[in-house]
This record gives C-alpha cells, structure tokens and sequence, in this order.
C-alpha cells in the first residue's frame, strides 16, 4: 500500500512539471534576409524549368526558425541578361539554430527575351510576382507541372506578354487546361492557331515567331472557285495558302502554316475568298 502511494506522488509530481518548448520563430524567406537572420547563398544550375535553383540558407541566430518560400516569390538575377526565376513550389523551411541547410528550389524563367541561367548563375530573394503570376505559380504548383514547359510558355504569357497561342508544348490536355486558366486569370481571347517561336540569336529564350499552324473553318455558298491567303493589316498579300481552287458547296475545315519568320510582327489577316469575294477571315497576331 505504501509503494502505492509513492507511485502516485511520482505521477503527480511529473504531471506538475513543465516540459521545455523550443521557440521556432516563422518568417518568409524575404523577412529574414531582410532582418538579417539568415544568409542566402542561391545559385542556378542552368536551364528555364523545374529543379533550376540550389539555395543554401545559414541560420544566423540561436533559435531554431521556421520559412516560408511562397510559390510566386521572385527569385532575381544578379545578371542583368539572363532571366529572372518565379518559384513554382510552396515550401515551408525548418532551419535549426546555427544550421547551414541547403535545398532544391523549382521555379520558371520569367522574362521571356533575357537568355537562360547559366550553371552557377548568382541569384538574390525578390519580392512576390504580380498577382496573375502568383496565380498561375499557385496553379502549376495545385498541379505540379514543374518541369512541364507548356506550363514555361504560359508563366511567359503573363510575364512578357505573348500570346496564348504560343502556349504549345506536351499534351493536348495540359496545353488546352493551361490555356483556359490563363484566359481566365488575363482576360485574353484563346486563339485558333498555335505559335512557334525560335530562339534568339542573342541566346534568349524566345526569339521571333517562326510559323503559325491553325484551323480555319468556312463555307462556301456555291460551286465556286475559292483562294485564300494571309495579308498584312494594310491589304497587302503575303502568302498564298491556295487559289482559285474548283470548290463545291459546303463546309470545310482546313489546316493552315503560315510562314512568319521573315515578316514584321504585328497584326495580320487569314481570308477565303470565293469567285474574289471575302467569304471569312480571322485576325493573327504575333
């Protein structure tokens, strides 16, 4: 009975004491540079997409931290002529006290006309992205298409402006996702052509629009003969997809390439004439 009432008191006594917790202090990875709490060390490892970043974080104080690295932060060049990297990946950072942690960051090439990092390409922490950016980063994270480039043509859509068309690359079921989600987030049209870009002879990413590749869909009224053609915004005829073709009545569905690379950029026109009379056109802009 005794040995009883030891045990108890034992229990009692270690239900009174209080265990120790160790602080952990949360900051996003912008904070804490800025606060001077963490030392940064971040390097490319060349290339536009997926695993593009090795980050190497020193915890400078006696307290174990907690970061955050927000998919759509901006990770920025310390070379004016190579790109800039949005983050495509939400992490949360536990950095021990004093610790010297390294981790892979993936991330996307965001200024489209600045040519590739290059291996060891020195990079400091930006601000967050404009607000489509983190969006679609946010998306491509939901999604985890981190290394997809289709996803790499639509973070250039919204940093540089192009056009959806030249969101292309991988399966059709991706590109068409993508598309609509960037239509949404900008407001732009989804257009029925595809643009294929070359790259720079300055070594950017994207250089000049190379081809269009599209569908055009019309009808004819009547046995005619039909042409059609690619013209520049003021008239002018710059190709020939085919002329004065023997047609019959009806509908018809035809795949087009429109050669650009020699040409201005700007608007142009695809139209179908029947017996020299516009029967349709559709606007192209590249």
């Amino acid at each position: 009975m005794k040995s009883f009432h030891s045990f108890n008191f034992i229990l009692l006594a270690l239900s009174m004491t209080e265990i120790p917790v160790i602080a952990c202090t949360s900051y996003s990875i912008e904070e804490a540079a800025k606060k001077g709490i963490i030392k940064l060390s971040i390097k490319g490892k060349g290339g536009y997409t997926g695993d593009v970043i090795t980050m190497k974080i020193q915890n400078l104080t006696n307290k174990k931290i907690d970061l955050n690295l927000e998919a759509g932060r901006r990770l920025d060049s310390k070379n004016n002529g190579e790109q800039d990297i949005l983050v495509t990946q939400q992490q949360e950072i536990f950095v021990n006290a004093n610790q010297l942690k390294t981790i892979n960051v993936l991330g996307m090439c965001c200024q489209a006309h600045n040519s590739a990092p290059k291996l060891s390409s020195e990079y400091s922490v930006g601000k967050l992205a404009d607000t489509n950016l983190i969006k679609l980063a946010k998306y491509i994270d939901q999604n985890k298409y981190y290394s997809n480039y289709s996803a790499q043509q639509s973070v250039w859509v919204i940093s540089d402006n192009n056009s959806l068309a030249s969101i292309t690359e991988g399966e059709k079921e991706v590109v068409t996702n993508l598309r609509k989600f960037v239509s949404t987030v900008t407001g732009k049209i989804i257009p029925p052509y595809d643009i294929t870009y070359r790259s720079g002879s300055d070594g950017s990413a994207m250089g000049r629009a190379f081809k269009i590749d599209g569908v055009f869909e019309y009808t004819l009224p009547m046995p005619c003969h039909s042409s059609m053609g690619i013209y520049d915004e003021h008239g002018k005829l710059v190709q020939i997809i085919f002329q004065n073709l023997q047609s019959d009545r009806g509908d018809y569905k035809l795949l087009y390439s429109f050669r650009t690379k020699d040409l201005p950029e700007g608007t142009y026109y695809a139209r179908v004439e029947a017996d020299g009379l516009l029967q349709k056109q559709i606007k192209i802009e590249f």
